[in-house]
């Protein structure tokens, strides 16, 4: 007999989980972290066109929530994230994670723009992603993962404000693990004093929370201390910018430190700032404006002249605000945003800002009283008498 072909008019409705992902990961990680990871798994084997935006309105989730649960695999390394020279991610790698030797499990999802144009050339935005097979990183991609010399490799989304105090017992763990106890140590020595339970907070939450290595940690206090900036608060600002812009490594954070790109210094001219070096926030918002955003320095140049022309100083968190009004508007050019400037002024001239009328002080604002001086000295002079 000859042989029979066997075939289908329907794919595969099943999404296949690995045991590994159950025993290991899926206890720690939340809700939110498992739907998308499980939502990756089924797009992974189906023609599907998906996008950052896309999976936050399927799971009625913000895109920083859905970018924060992408970066939380990538950080377990179950997932490894791309992006291009914008900030943009532009492919996501499911792992094997029944080896800990990092091979590929599944394919790689390619971010595309909606219009064609391919994810590194659109600037800024979330386009759609669709199945292909492994490809190698463009060399544009290769600065923002951290394989290349560049700096931006697991970019963090990170919030102080969540840290926990840790009891007496878990302080003794922690002391135990190498390199912790002396890295309390050598903070105490740098900031020349005995650590504060919420200052002790800080620095386990940057090592057991966002994977901080204690020699970045002992770093990033060297750092700030030299700069004579041992405040708790402006330690963790500067731990929350290396975090948010991928740095990982005690030699990411030297170059990032010791090379402030000329950009930083044309953004301070702009400010009206001389005289000074920049400090270590401002150098990671001109990192953010031009390789998140993805802006060029003339419009960034533009959006600290409307700072000053607002508000009559320098604020890089006013001009932040601009610049994400007009990533949020798609605004990328100067005509784009001479646009936006038009369609304020018409829509100010059609609903103008009432400006109130003051009233009358509490002092003043009831009816005084009229004296007759001449009688009133009469009577005094009769008094005399």
């Amino acid at each position: 007999m000859g042989r029979i072909t066997l075939c289908r008019d329907y794919s595969s409705d099943v999404t296949i989980v690995s045991n590994s992902f159950i025993d290991r990961y899926m206890c720690e990680a939340n809700d939110a972290q498992i739907k998308i990871y499980l939502y990756l798994l089924r797009c992974i084997n189906s023609d599907l066109m998906i996008s950052v935006d896309d999976m936050a309105d399927r799971f009625n989730y913000t895109e920083k929530d859905v970018m924060r649960a992408l970066k939380y695999w990538d950080s377990k390394r179950v997932v490894s994230l791309s992006f291009n020279s914008y900030g943009g991610i532009t492919g996501i790698r499911l792992m094997d994670i029944r080896e800990t030797d990092g091979s590929v499990y599944a394919g790689l999802i390619r971010e595309t723009a909606d219009d064609g144009i391919p994810a590194d050339a659109d600037q800024g935005r979330n386009g759609s992603a669709h199945m292909s097979g492994a490809v190698e990183n463009d060399p544009a991609e290769e600065d923002m993962t951290g394989n290349g010399s560049g700096i931006g490799g697991n970019i963090q989304v990170v919030d102080f404000s969540n840290k926990r105090q840790y009891t007496p017992e878990e302080l003794i763990r922690f002391k135990a693990e190498p390199g912790v106890g002396e890295l309390l140590f050598v903070a105490e020595e740098y900031l020349g004093k005995t650590l504060r339970q919420d200052e002790i907070s800080t620095f386990l939450f940057m090592y057991e929370s966002y994977g901080f290595k204690t020699e970045l940690i002992e770093y990033l206090i060297e750092y700030c201390a030299n700069n004579k900036k041992k405040n708790i608060k402006y330690i963790e600002s500067v731990a929350k910018n290396w975090a948010e812009t991928g740095i990982e490594t005690v030699e990411q954070a030297k170059l990032r430190t010791g090379n402030v790109p000329p950009e930083v210094y044309e953004v301070l001219r702009a400010f009206g700032i001389t005289g000074r070096n920049p400090i270590e926030p401002e150098i990671s918002y001109v990192f953010k404006w031009q390789r998140i955003y993805g802006f060029t320095i003339g419009l960034i140049r533009k959006a600290c002249e409307k700072t000053i022309m607002t508000i009559h100083s320098a604020s890089f968190e006013y001009a932040d605000s601009i610049l994400l009004s007009w990533k949020n508007a798609g605004a990328y050019e100067l005509k784009d945003v001479e646009l936006l400037d038009a369609k304020h002024a018409r829509e100010t001239e059609k609903h103008p800002v009432k400006t109130s009328v003051k009233k009358q002080g509490g002092f003043n604002g009831f009816t005084q009283r009229k004296y007759d001086y001449a009688e009133l000295e009469k009577d005094a002079l009769r008094n005399q008498g």
